[in-house]
């Protein structure tokens, strides 16, 4: 099993924790310049610890991730992190010029030497309505097309044309070329039916967030049978899981932080048989706790990758990068072998 640091640039003052889109004024610029040092602090002893990922991912209004421009902080990355991959999970396509996306996914690829995978994010109801250039009810469509698009532009080295339901481009040619052939790995959503349907017919891989373990069992099964339908076999690799981890030295120091969690969301929201599970912790405890979660996850799940975020705003830079070094030393050296 591989394991990947989430990097989310997560402010640090919780009162600008008031919900979704807070006032600007809450925000502080020395804050946000030390929330950040933190971040690439954090990034730096993710690769030092032998983590296999780290990732940044776009969000928009919120001090979960101070990363609306995602792929800046991941330029950022390729300065700071020298032997990980960098895992751009991902651009919101929904909302973005497809072909603008696939130019920033080969300039990344250039500027990490081929370590660059990326995940091909539709984006939660509430940033759907951020440009105001989508008709929400549609992302489903937008997306599918535009990840369809942004992978026949990364893969293609002659110019073509397109047209489709939501975009028209005469003519397509993606400079610079991205290092990886035919492209960097690229993941699509696992978050319904329909979205691991698509994502198994076309030969993406598989990305699922927060959700409890039932849930992604169900539907990494449905990804697999339906692989299997489209005449391909998953690896491990190719299924990535997201979520909330906390590991302290013991189950109980572990428990008081996610009461912490998310300064905003007290108490956390508990996990659910079906739905999500943001808000909580997917993994907590003690390392000996932890590594045994992780195992019945594998086995129930087949997931190959755990993309894991140390911090939701409440544990501080201090909690956060204790939390992140007890399990580069003590949990990721277990679980390897998964």
């Amino acid at each position: 099993m591989k394991a990947a640091y989430i990097c989310s640039n997560t402010y640090t003052d919780p009162r600008a924790w008031s919900g979704f889109a807070p006032a600007r004024g809450l925000y502080d610029a020395a804050v946000g310049r030390q929330t950040l040092a933190h971040a690439l602090e954090q990034a730096r002893a993710a690769d030092a610890l032998g983590f296999d990922y780290v990732t940044v991912s776009e969000h928009h209004a919120t001090p979960m991730m101070c990363t609306p421009n995602a792929s800046v902080m991941a330029g950022a990355l390729t300065q700071v992190v020298k032997r990980a991959a960098i895992a751009w999970l991902g651009p919101i396509v929904s909302i973005n010029n497809p072909i603008r996306v696939a130019e920033e996914i080969a300039m990344l690829d250039q500027l990490t030497g081929g370590r660059l995978i990326v995940f091909l994010l539709r984006g939660t109801p509430n940033e759907l309505v951020t440009y105001n250039n989508i008709d929400p009810a549609q992302s489903r469509e937008i997306t599918q097309e535009a990840s369809l698009l942004i992978r026949k532009a990364l893969a293609e080295t002659e110019p073509f044309a397109w047209k489709g339901d939501h975009f028209d481009f005469p003519r397509v040619s993606v400079w610079p070329g991205s290092t990886q052939t035919p492209h960097p790995p690229l993941y699509a959503s696992g978050m319904s039916h329909d979205s691991v349907r698509f994502a198994a017919r076309n030969r993406f891989r598989l990305a699922i967030s927060f959700y409890p373990t039932p849930m992604v069992a169900e539907l990494t099964k449905l990804y697999r049978d339906e692989c299997e339908a489209a005449g391909w076999t998953p690896s491990g690799d190719d299924i990535l899981y997201r979520g909330f981890i906390a590991v302290a030295e013991t189950d109980a120091d572990a428990a008081e932080m996610g009461a912490r969690l998310m300064p905003g969301t007290q108490p956390p929201m508990p996990p659910r048989e079906v739905g999500t599970g943001f808000g909580s912790l997917q993994f907590s405890g003690s390392p000996a706790t932890v590594i045994g979660q992780i195992e019945a996850f594998q086995k129930a799940t087949g997931a190959g990758i755990l993309d894991l975020a140390f911090g939701g705003g409440g544990f501080g830079p201090e909690g956060t990068l204790a939390s992140l070094r007890r399990f580069g030393t003590e949990v990721l050296p277990e679980i390897r072998n998964l």
